[in-house]
């Protein structure tokens, strides 16, 4: 492998990693407005995640030639299946243990908050 294709790869990924780092804000934003949980504002975002780093390695020859996207697409594809399963199953048979578990995540977010900020 050249210096050349080292660069665009390296420069793909790059492209890659601070769209999704853009586009991750303002998703989990507009279904926060909705009154949306926590599970259901990454649920999209990590179909994003999932359906664009499996167009990304085809476009670019498979998943033989960049093994970022082949980890990226089975990553977010575990993730997908676990939120999944939290927002459908804990959801309907498990309510009590789900909101529960929104809040803890929700209280752990603000004393993290509340922690780092500088005043």
């Amino acid at each position: 492998m050249d210096i050349f294709m080292i660069v665009i790869d390296t420069l793909i990924v790059l492209l890659y990693i601070t769209l999704i780092a853009f586009i991750t804000p303002f998703t989990m934003k507009f279904l926060k407005k909705k009154n949306c949980d926590i599970f259901i504002q990454l649920l999209p975002v990590c179909l994003i995640i999932f359906a664009s780093s499996i167009l990304i390695a085809m476009g670019l020859g498979g998943f033989k030639e960049m093994i970022f996207f082949q980890i990226t697409s089975i990553v977010s594809l575990v993730l997908l299946g676990f939120l999944l399963f939290l927002t459908l199953a804990m959801r309907v048979l498990w309510k009590d243990k789900y909101d529960l578990l929104v809040e803890r995540i929700l209280s752990f977010r603000e004393k993290n908050e509340r922690s780092f900020s500088l005043k």
